[in-house]
């Protein structure tokens, strides 16, 4: 584990811990605006920008910035080879946990298996039928966090429609693979991810450093 994802974890989790937080995901969003920490803001098929500031092995950290225009979500309802905590770092995010059930006669969706390599999104369809129902929704504010482990079935919202945004921490585990749910009869395909140019990624984190040091209106 590298010491940027320990700082990190060990700033999440509290109110009281959020000015640690923010300064750190503040500090590397500055470098990525500033092209010190060359990388290229990556247009997530789930409808949100994803900064990838570290991957070492295991262990990954995202900053996700979501915008209230969409920009281009593919799919929603969804779980994770890997585990993650996620906090707040302005804005709010909803996060519906989702219970999906084996479901052969009456089914309302296929499980598809996502393969993803050199970003690219490989969708294959499942034998699985399965039917879904929400669970709990839960939303968190600025400085607050929520986890999630590998394979719990989820979905992402704003629900004020307003810009957010998060630090990610995910740990891949061995097992699970990353499923998203489908029409009954829908068919592979291929998801190949957009990545923004410099000066769009840069822009990206500069606005995100911003509203994360109170220079914005957002909160």
């Amino acid at each position: 584990m590298t010491n940027l994802y320990t700082a990190l974890e060990r700033a999440a989790g509290s109110t009281a811990a959020a000015p640690g937080l923010d300064g750190l995901v503040g500090g590397l969003l500055a470098e990525v605006a500033s092209g010190a920490r060359p990388l290229r803001a990556v247009v997530h098929p789930l409808g949100f920008y994803c900064l990838p500031v570290l991957r070492d092995g295991a262990y990954g950290v995202c900053v996700h910035v979501f915008d209230p225009a969409p920009v281009g979500a593919d799919y929603e309802i969804h779980c994770h080879s890997w585990e993650l905590k996620s906090s707040v770092l302005y804005g709010r995010i909803g996060n519906l946990r989702v219970g999906v059930y084996d479901e052969p006669a009456r089914p309302t969706h296929r499980a598809f298996e996502v393969h993803s390599a050199g970003g690219t999104d490989e969708i294959r369809p499942s034998p699985r039928l399965v039917r879904w129902e929400p669970l709990a929704e839960q939303t968190s504010a600025r400085g607050e966090t929520y986890t999630l482990g590998a394979g719990e079935f989820h979905a992402t919202m704003l629900p004020d429609a307003a810009p957010a945004a998060t630090v990610v921490l995910g740990r891949t585990v061995p097992g699970p693979v990353d499923v998203v749910l489908g029409p009954v009869d829908g068919a592979a395909r291929r998801v190949v991810r957009r990545r923004c140019d410099a000066a769009r990624t840069a822009r990206i984190a500069d606005e995100a450093a911003r509203r994360i040091s109170g220079r914005d209106s957002a909160g």
